[in-house]
């Protein structure tokens, strides 16, 4: 999973991890999945991986000094929405906007050069005077309420964390990407897998597989009298 997951765009990737997790889950699922409800998830496989305590680091935007963060998945996990159906109605200034919240299909369908607007005119249809009107010539005013509207249907795809820099006094939100800081944990623990393999299978003769059957503790053992 982690080598196929690797070579994989970041949201290809997120539908990997999942199905892997949950097999009996479609992959589809997870794809047509808004971004909250796969955020929310991924919290979930993360705490059952690594464990409920995140420990993670930001930079202050003003002086640049790297803080620690320190908080638990169920501090950033929001409820699921009571209200899941979309599409969802707002009127504003003349204009009848329906609006649905992203999903990783938008942005596996937009790849890494789309932008904020691209993601508005695929979740949003507009009318105006009861003509179909090109989201991109929104008002500013429309485009905002419409995007803030979206946000708050799915609060988990946005975490934000409070923080506050001992260094100049500086107060910000951080932005927490559950998906980079869950995929650089299993990249570490990988990359210690590795290695660990490499140490017995170089000792003993033993394949991969053989190694990583064996458990922690045993594994562990085993270094230790190979000096790994």
């Amino acid at each position: 999973m982690w080598d196929e997951a690797m070579a994989q765009p970041s949201p290809a990737r997120a539908v990997t991890l999942l199905h892997a997790a949950w097999p009996e889950s479609a992959a589809g699922g997870w794809v047509s999945a808004s971004i909250g409800d796969r955020d929310r998830a991924l919290l979930r496989l993360r705490e059952q991986l690594f464990g409920s305590r995140v420990e993670a680091t930001a930079r202050c935007p003003n002086c640049g000094q790297r803080l620690e963060m320190s908080f638990t998945v169920a501090d950033i996990t929001s409820p699921p929405p009571s209200d899941m159906a979309y599409p969802r109605r707002l009127s504003m200034d003349g204009y009848e906007l329906s609006y649905r919240a992203p999903t990783t299909a938008d942005l596996l369908a937009l790849g890494a050069g789309g932008g904020a607007v691209d993601l508005l005119e695929r979740c949003v249809e507009a009318l105006h005077a009861g003509e179909r009107f090109d989201c991109r010539r929104l008002p500013e005013a429309v485009t905002q309420a419409v995007s803030d509207a979206m946000a708050a249907a799915d609060p988990q795809a946005d975490v934000q964390v409070e923080m506050d820099c001992p260094g100049c006094a500086h107060r910000w939100n951080a932005t927490f990407d559950i998906l980079s800081f869950l995929w650089g944990e299993i990249e570490d623990w990988a990359a210690i897998a590795l290695r660990e393999v490499h140490a017995l299978a170089s000792a003993y003769g033993w394949t991969e597989r053989e190694v990583l059957s064996l458990s922690p503790r045993r594994r562990r053992i085993y270094l230790e009298m190979v000096g790994g």
